[in-house]
């Protein structure tokens, strides 16, 4: 699964490169070549010491953390990272959230530099511009990368990551303007997918799942997830209508919203796809003999956390469904006059 996992970061590297290009060219462009260039090199370096921080760390680590412990916690982490790209590339295919505009980031960042003009000296506000922009989509790309390299190893990760980072990096020397061009929505819509696999994949692992055939079981999981995710985006599109509830049912239904918002907040995704594990987890520690059917029980989970985390979405899906009339007031009786103006 070597490709599969190079692929994953090597898709996942682009999209995060291709956004800090984004605003990169803004800050050369506004403010002058050289402080863009200071901020990239700066940012890029911490990356890298970033990076050896974490290879230095895993290994010392790995003397006293037990193996299924940290497969654990990083599939964990990775299947939050993943489902919540899932999760906004489904809203955004639905039409529920807007896509993501190059060409509006790149006139955001050049207006917020508009103060100053370009110059040969440096300028300390571009430079900073430019090393938070790089440093933090690298952040992610770092993250992918480690959490990643306890399938594929660090150097394919690695080479996922770089390959990205000279493509996007070339193509921005020969364009010299947004990649807008670059169907962006779509590569975040398959990262979602397949680092939602990944992570159910290693979080399975560390809960004592059999996967089938062992890494060959990542190829049904990233088609499970994106049939179900493109199910999800058609309903969206098209909810079913639901019957009118009664006067209690409704008042009961308000009740049991109010206190789950209470604990909950805006974080329903994460907290199902955490109950999700913890199930999986009781389910592999109390039972024997049924190692492989808890991998489909995770799969099946975490598709009925993304259900819990779009229930909001399928309410405002079905009130902009609704016809107009349904919502429209009752006609009042027009004054005898108006007064001008009013």
């Amino acid at each position: 699964m070597n490709a599969v996992a190079l692929i994953a970061v090597f898709l996942a590297s682009a999209v995060e490169w291709v956004e800090a290009l984004t605003i990169v060219l803004a800050v050369g462009i506004t403010r002058g070549w050289r402080s863009s260039l200071t901020g990239v090199v700066a940012a890029l370096g911490a990356l890298l010491a970033l990076v050896l921080v974490f290879v230095v760390a895993g290994g010392s680590a790995s003397r006293y953390v037990p193996l299924d412990l940290a497969r654990t916690l990083i599939g964990v982490f990775l299947l939050l990272f993943g489902i919540r790209w899932l999760h906004k590339a489904i809203l955004r295919s639905s039409g529920l959230k807007a896509l993501h505009d190059e060409d509006a980031a790149f006139a955001e960042t050049r207006q917020q530099l508009a103060g100053g003009a370009a110059s040969g000296r440096l300028d300390y506000a571009a430079v900073a511009t430019a090393f938070n922009g790089t440093f933090l989509e690298g952040l992610e790309v770092v993250f992918i990368v480690i959490a990643l390299a306890g399938l594929s190893g660090l150097p394919a990760a690695s080479i996922g990551a770089v390959a990205a980072l000279v493509v996007v990096a070339a193509a921005g020397v020969f364009v010299r303007a947004p990649l807008s061009r670059v169907p962006e929505n779509t590569m975040k819509y398959v990262v979602g997918v397949m680092l939602t696999a990944f992570g159910t994949f290693f979080a399975g692992e560390g809960l004592g799942v059999a996967w089938w055939n062992g890494d060959v079981s990542l190829l049904p999981l990233i088609a499970g997830y994106a049939v179900a995710s493109l199910l999800l985006v058609q309903l969206l599109r098209r909810p079913p209508a639901l019957p009118s509830a009664s006067q209690p049912v409704a008042a009961v239904r308000a009740a049991v919203a109010e206190v789950w918002g209470l604990f909950v907040g805006e974080g329903p995704l994460a907290l199902a796809t955490v109950a999700v594990l913890l199930a999986v987890g009781l389910f592999t520690a109390r039972t024997t003999g049924h190692a492989a059917l808890a991998g489909l029980l995770l799969g099946l989970g975490v598709v009925g956390a993304l259900l819990v985390g779009l229930s909001s979405a399928f309410r405002q899906a079905r009130r902009a469904a609704a016809p107009a009339h349904a919502h429209a007031p009752e006609p009042q009786p027009e004054p005898a006059a108006t007064v001008a103006g009013d």
